[in-house]
């Protein structure tokens, strides 16, 4: 009877606690799949794309930092457009230094005119560079005229839509004065040699 159990499969008895330790065993093996082979892989895709979007909004932060910039620059930049032309406006047009003689001509001949003297001589310098942005142009008069005359004649001058300057003045009586003029006689004639000035802009030229 030694071997006689030899032809008798036998029963594998499992107790209850070692049930729940596979079961648990299982559990984890299983958990341990998903999250090894699903969520982590997952949640580092997540990462990534959050530090993308991350890149992306300072990117885009940047870009319009960039734009605001830009149109405060452009709205400077106008200002600054506006200013020069509304300052070029004052000024004999540089781009023809001919053109330009002939118009401060004109503004020193009707200044006279209008206070009814008489120019009797007159002599236009060709334009001389004054610096990079700046040539000028001068004529020199000479003419008789009383104090009240020459008074309003600078005046008219100093007051022209164009900007001009006196840049040299000898003034002496027309003859010479036996006496002291009387208090309040302005009929005295005087000789005066006058150098008018107007500044001419340098046309911009664009590059390219």
């Amino acid at each position: 009877f030694k071997n006689a159990h030899r032809g008798i499969p036998m029963k594998l008895q499992i107790r209850e606690r070692d049930r729940r330790a596979l079961l648990f065993l299982g559990i984890a093996a299983i958990l341990y799949g998903v999250i090894s082979f699903g969520l982590l892989p997952a949640l580092d895709s997540l990462s990534e794309a959050a530090s993308n979007v991350r890149d992306k909004e300072q990117q885009l932060s940047k870009y319009r930092r960039a734009l605001v910039r830009k149109g405060h620059y452009a709205q400077l930049l106008q200002q600054v457009r506006n200013t020069v032309a509304a300052a070029e406006a004052r000024f004999i047009r540089g781009d023809n230094p001919t053109l330009a003689a002939v118009e401060l001509q004109t503004i020193v001949e009707t200044a006279a005119k209008k206070n009814g003297i008489d120019l009797t001589q007159r002599n236009i310098s060709t334009a001389r560079k004054k610096d990079d942005f700046f040539t000028e142009i001068t004529m020199t008069v000479t003419f008789e005229a009383t104090s009240n005359q020459l008074s309003s004649f600078l005046g008219e001058i100093r007051n022209a839509p164009e900007f001009t300057v006196v840049r040299n003045a000898q003034i002496a009586p027309a003859e010479v004065l036996q006496e002291a003029p009387k208090k309040g006689d302005s009929k005295k004639m005087l000789r005066a040699n006058l150098t008018i000035a107007a500044p001419l802009p340098v046309p911009v030229r664009s590059k390219g």
